[in-house]
């Protein structure tokens, strides 16, 4: 008898831990919906522009910045032995207008060196050890709007190599297989090393246009052959349905877009070899006064209130880093690249310690004007909310 009553008591104690249990994830769930919600993005931007750097590691900008995952004796590849022999270790680079570095795909996989990061000595030579602070000319801007606004210090090109592919993953979470830097099929400007078709699969354009939201890639020196354009960064020329459109536009046409209030729903800005930050000569200052004054442009317009800015890096570059890209498939990711976000919505004073890579802009643009996922790769890993307080 007293079993009995102690196993009904034992059962109806269950019965409630259950009951309770089930009441306490519920309303986690509910909190969860709440706070995902809450911190949507859809309603609150209206217009995503997202700015298209080029060719520098996290730590070749940021490795110093307070609050990062940065530049450290421990870190892999931290001391490196160059073609010579000799030993090299991180140092303050004081060429604010350096040489380009070997950055195909072919190089990348050399000095990364399967995650050892060591290699980038021996292969692209010492400077490619060499960092910059807020001394050197030129940084000090960039630097300051890093600290006003949110920096990402754990972003990957989503592909281990160069253009074009992190460009076409930034658009549509594909590069067709293809992490190499072939150029289009179609012109102008396109050498005899080209992709063998025109690629037909879907893009954001496409979803934003069967949305009726606008879009546009603005480039400078548009189709000038000869004058700094460079197709492989155009990943629009690629496709059947784009690479004759209007809304491919020169970088000309974007001040009276945004003076008019034409300012498309999503605007990708590729900067020309002068603006870019892309090595080979050019003192980094010209890149960065540049990007500052046309983020102060779309701060002193009418649309700044509901405007995210996304700068981004497409490459490393060949410049050493010192985090492991992890490998989230065949192709990628590549080594870290810097990643900020300027917005009012952004986070102020925020270092993002986030896993991120280039497909999750894509998610941001798709989660802001309520567009489906692409493809599988396109689910694959975190969004941008960490950057973002709605």
């Amino acid at each position: 008898m007293e079993n009995n009553t102690k196993k009904k008591a034992d059962c109806r104690s269950l019965a409630k831990a259950i009951a309770l249990l089930s009441v306490t994830l519920l309303l986690a769930n509910l909190n969860h919906q709440a706070r995902a919600y809450a911190g949507s993005p859809q309603g609150k931007i209206k217009h995503v522009v997202v700015i298209i750097m080029q060719n520098a590691s996290f730590d070749h900008l940021f490795g110093t910045f307070p609050g990062v995952n940065g530049i450290h004796s421990g870190g892999q590849g931290f001391s490196q032995k160059d073609a010579a022999g000799r030993t090299v270790t991180p140092f303050l680079l004081k060429n604010a207008a350096p040489p380009d570095l070997p950055h195909v795909r072919q190089n990348m996989l050399q000095v990364w060196d399967n995650g050892k990061m060591d290699k980038y000595a021996r292969y692209n030579g010492a400077i490619s050890m060499g960092y910059y602070d807020s001394t050197i000319p030129g940084m000090a801007v960039l630097w300051t709007w890093a600290r006003q606004y949110a920096l990402a210090d754990n972003f990957f090109p989503s592909v281990m190599g160069d253009a074009p592919s992190n460009q076409l993953y930034l658009i549509a979470a594909d590069d067709d297989n293809n992490p190499f830097s072939l150029q289009p099929v179609f012109g102008p400007c396109n050498s005899q090393s080209k992709v063998k078709i025109p690629y037909s699969f879907p893009h954001v354009g496409d979803q934003l246009a069967r949305k009726g939201l606008t879009w546009a890639w603005y480039q400078e020196s548009l189709h000038q052959c000869g004058s700094g354009y460079k197709p492989q960064e155009n990943p629009f020329q690629y496709f059947i349905d784009t690479h004759n459109s209007s809304n491919v536009r020169d970088f000309s046409t974007f001040a009276g877009d945004l003076n008019a209030g034409r300012l498309p729903s999503l605007a990708l800005i590729q900067p020309g070899p002068l603006h870019s930050m892309h090595p080979g000569g050019v003192p980094i200052s010209m890149a960065t006064t540049w990007l500052d004054g046309f983020i102060r442009k779309i701060q002193a317009s009418p649309v700044w209130a509901s405007t995210a800015i996304i700068v981004i890096w497409d490459s490393s570059g060949g410049w050493w880093d010192h985090v492991s890209p992890p490998q989230a498939d065949g192709q990628g990711y590549g080594p870290r690249v810097p990643m900020m976000v300027i917005s009012p919505f952004a986070k102020r004073g925020y270092v993002s310690h986030v896993q991120m890579d280039d497909i999750s802009v894509l998610r941001f643009v798709q989660e802001a004007f309520g567009l489906a996922p692409l493809n599988a790769r396109n689910q694959l890993g975190n969004d941008l909310s960490d950057m973002f307080s709605f």
